[in-house]
């Protein structure tokens, strides 16, 4: 088995959710896996470390909404602050539509001013 199918597999995503989650097209995917191309020795390693890195291999996210929370962690980043894994169950909770923008900042509002006053 390639190291392509080897990601791939590791996720349980299809060779379509994979493409999608990885912004290219399917063909490629086919292509990598069947042998009929290789991709660059780079692009397996750097596959390989978004996937880990992300967590969301296994989540229904689609591409847009990880971007939206990767956008999320660097521009806290740009403040000295941090993503906690409640906030970022709070983001994806909102990018899937389980609750509204508002419920959101207002759970967010509420947890800064608990953390504030302690």
């Amino acid at each position: 088995m390639n190291a392509i199918k080897e990601l791939r597999s590791a996720s349980k995503m299809s060779q379509n959710r994979f493409a999608t989650y990885l912004g290219i097209p399917v063909a490629n995917i086919q292509h990598w896996e069947q042998g009929v191309a290789t991709p660059p020795n780079y692009l397996i390693s750097l596959i390989s470390r978004v996937m880990k890195y992300d967590g969301y291999i296994k989540s229904d996210l689609t591409p847009a909404q990880v971007d939206a929370i990767r956008q999320t962690e660097a521009t806290l980043a740009l403040e000295g602050m941090t993503l906690t894994s409640q906030g970022l169950t709070d983001i994806q909770s909102m990018l899937r539509g389980e609750i509204s923008r508002e419920q959101f900042q207002d759970t967010l509002k509420n947890r800064y001013m608990s953390h504030a006053s302690d």
